[in-house]
């Protein structure tokens, strides 16, 4: 398989961008929450990647401060061409975007949202559960709340 080259999200990178969040509706995300990713690509409050493979975007994700909690850093819509699940792409981004952030002396955690269909992902790779709410994004999309404290940051990927 042809390595995946992630670079910093740009403008003209927006439909592709979209075209990815639509191959992962309704399992991933729900439509509704299709106005909510493009506002944010709009404003991008932080961090956004992309990673193309031969040309083509087939992932991106991006993190941000968390502006209630110093030190504390959110992922932002983490997501892979649906028909590129399970090859390695996710994790590639996810490290990634965790090295840029253990390398922030002043980070304290990082913290996402997914839901009950990603969830494992995380939790093989340090993050702990800490709150769930039941059909938090939509119907049949639960909303799973994760962190990952410093020390496994540091200990994975510093």
């Amino acid at each position: 398989m042809a390595m995946m080259r992630l670079t910093a999200y740009e403008r003209a990178d927006r439909d592709d961008c979209l075209r990815l969040f639509d191959s992962n509706v309704p399992f991933f995300f729900a439509a509704s929450e299709r106005a909510e990713f493009t506002e944010f690509l709009d404003k991008l409050p932080g961090v956004y990647l992309v990673g193309r493979i031969n040309g083509g975007l087939v992932a991106a994700g991006g993190h941000a401060p968390n502006g209630a909690q110093p030190g504390v850093w959110t992922l932002c819509w983490g997501m892979v061409e649906r028909r590129r699940h399970r090859q390695g792409l996710g994790r590639a981004l996810l490290e990634a975007r965790l090295r840029l952030i253990a390398a922030d002396p002043d980070a304290v955690a990082v913290t996402l949202s997914t839901s009950q269909h990603s969830t494992g992902f995380f939790e093989h790779l340090g993050f702990r559960v800490e709150k769930i709410v039941p059909q938090g994004f939509a119907a049949d999309i639960d909303q799973y709340d994760l962190r990952l404290d410093r020390a496994e940051l540091i200990a994975r990927f510093g």
